[in-house]
């Protein structure tokens, strides 16, 4: 999808928000930058930028929208083009684009137990180590609720062999149900926000007819997230 529409799709996003600090807000962070770099980008003071995402300017004018926009595509790029590339394949579809919370590709490839290291997972079913190229953190409760399975396709971006993190877990049965209705094998399934013993019976019976590693973790997901975006970087440990 040309990068043009990804600028179109997040400009309408941030627009049509009765609250568009908070969405601007939001895209900064997915794309991992601070105000500094996108007010420098821009070419404003932080403060602008800071102003705009708590809000203090209600209805932020749409050419202003499409700078901010503009900005964390430019940077984006500057570092690889990482983030937007990964987006190509999801912004076509509104509904999914609205349950991802992360995504992004590894600049070389990682095992599943370094995952786990990073993350504080522990496994639940294993089937040996697989290697992950990327990663897709998805809003499990919207995406059961709101995206038919055969979307959810989608969420492995370019590259298939990446680990899949579901939050807002209760027992971890619909996102494996949702998995196995779409057809797709992750070499590696995250559950975010339970204990191993709290797993469903039918998630763990899933994930061993289908050779799906599955693992959980309930570590803040602020932290899930910023540690996953760190592995994206060149030489990122995680930590």
């Amino acid at each position: 999808m040309p990068k043009r529409l990804v600028l179109k799709r997040i400009v309408g996003d941030i627009a049509s928000s009765r609250e568009p600090g908070e969405v601007m807000r939001k895209w900064r962070k997915f794309f991992g930058l601070s105000q500094t770099e996108v007010a420098r980008k821009m070419g404003v003071s932080p403060s602008v930028i800071s102003e705009f995402e708590r809000g203090k300017t209600r209805n932020p004018r749409v050419d202003t929208v499409r700078k901010f926009v503009e900005a964390l595509i430019e940077l984006d790029e500057e570092r690889g083009g990482n983030v937007v590339s990964s987006l190509e394949s999801i912004l076509v579809d509104r509904e999914l684009m609205s349950t991802i919370l992360g995504i992004g590709e590894f600049p070389h490839p990682r095992k599943a137990s370094e995952l786990y290291d990073v993350l504080d997972a522990e496994p639940v079913v294993e089937h040996g180590d697989p290697t992950v190229f990327g990663y897709t953190v998805i809003d499990s409760v919207r995406t059961i609720l709101e995206v038919p399975a055969g979307s959810l396709v989608r969420v492995y971006g370019e590259c298939p062999s990446r680990v899949l993190v579901f939050t807002k877990i209760d027992r971890g049965r619909s996102p494996m149900v949702a998995i196995k209705a779409a057809g797709i094998i992750p070499p590696c399934v995250i559950l975010h926000g339970i204990e191993p013993d709290e797993v469903d019976e039918i998630g763990v019976r899933i994930a061993e007819e289908e050779g799906v590693n599955l693992a959980t973790t309930t570590q803040d997901i602020s932290d899930v997230l910023d540690r996953l975006r760190d592995l994206t970087e060149p030489g990122g440990g995680g930590r």
